[in-house]
């Protein structure tokens, strides 16, 4: 009779060396002998089936990844004509529910500015215990300090009906506090928001409602001249490092700024600048429509210069080779 080895049985059969030797020492290869160390298959053996694939996908068609409860509505679902969406639109309790459970801060006016809803995120964000007394008593398009705020033209084209996005807008989040919560206390906190308004209308195309969206894109908490100091450096990092210039902001010395910066964030003002300029290359580094050079360039910094080895010192190797890691398929 003529033998073949393991490795060879594998090729024959187009499966892993591994799946044979479980087959040969489980018994299920009629005639398969052992000489030594080496396992020998007779040449005309067929393939083995293999009960451990049989066994999964019997497991996997018996059971379900997910609960019975689930499944079983799943299974309704398949023989039913009726959208299944539908029902959303009909239940208005249900749809209250899931803006109430919005994880995000969201409020809904109506078209002439009047505040109608907010959902919980929103009054933990605003400090309102008591909602009632906030419902048709704000009007947002009535607000002065719009133009103030930076928002005035996003909120009218928002009351347009125009669905649209601002990104990165400092929250005056003392003042809407004060203005809206119950507890007028003092925050230590800075915040940004990506802001989205969607309009919503009825079946004549009439402007419902204009919901809007709240997603903090920044958040600072720490001693007033230390937020100032990072959002001053967050917002000019394609600037030159200026210390005097940041310490100017906070009214006070580059010396005494510097050592109050670092025992509040454990380095300095000029490497948290360093920190974000890094982070900004990282970010572009990645865009492959860029070159490196004008990556570094759209980061206001020479390629030849020295912050491109400051690049391989801190991650720990080149630009080239971060965006082939980063960019591979």
């Amino acid at each position: 009779m003529d033998y073949i080895t393991i490795k060879e049985a594998a090729a024959k059969w187009g499966v892993s060396t591994r799946a044979v030797t479980y087959h040969v020492v489980s018994g299920r290869i009629a005639g398969a002998i052992k000489r030594g160390n080496l396992w020998l298959i007779p040449q005309n053996s067929p393939q083995p089936s293999d009960e451990r694939r049989k066994k999964s996908l019997m497991q996997s068609e018996k059971e379900p990844s997910v609960s019975k409860d689930i499944y079983d509505l799943y299974e309704q679902r398949k023989h039913e004509d009726s959208w299944p969406f539908q029902s959303l639109y009909e239940n208005k309790e249900l749809f209250a529910q899931i803006v109430k459970h919005f994880p995000y801060p969201m409020h809904i006016c109506a078209p002439d500015g009047t505040m109608l809803l907010a959902n919980e995120a929103y009054l933990e964000f605003a400090k309102i215990s008591n909602p009632e007394r906030l419902y048709k008593k704000q009007n947002v398009l009535l607000d002065p300090d719009l133009e103030r705020w930076g928002i005035k033209d996003f909120v009218l084209r928002a009351f347009q009906g125009e669905a649209i996005h601002a990104y990165d807008v400092k929250v005056p989040y003392q003042e809407i506090i004060e203005r809206l919560g119950d507890d007028k206390e003092l925050v230590c906190e800075s915040l940004f928001h990506n802001m989205t308004a969607l309009p919503i209308y009825d079946n004549n195309n009439q402007l419902l409602f204009i919901v809007f969206i709240f997603i903090t894109s920044r958040s600072y908490q720490d001693r007033e001249e230390i937020i100032k100091g990072k959002e001053y450096i967050d917002d000019h990092w394609k600037e030159e490092f200026d210390i005097d210039k940041l310490a100017g902001i906070v009214h006070m010395s580059r010396y005494h700024y510097t050592r109050l910066f670092k025992q509040h964030t454990g380095i300095s003002p000029y490497n948290y600048y360093q920190d974000v300029k890094f982070g900004k290359l990282k970010e572009k580094l990645c865009d492959i429509n860029l070159s490196i050079t004008q990556v570094f360039e759209e980061c206001g910094v020479d390629y030849s210069g020295k912050l491109a080895k400051k690049f391989k010192d801190k991650i720990g190797m080149t630009p080239s080779q971060y965006r082939a890691i980063m960019t591979q398929k």
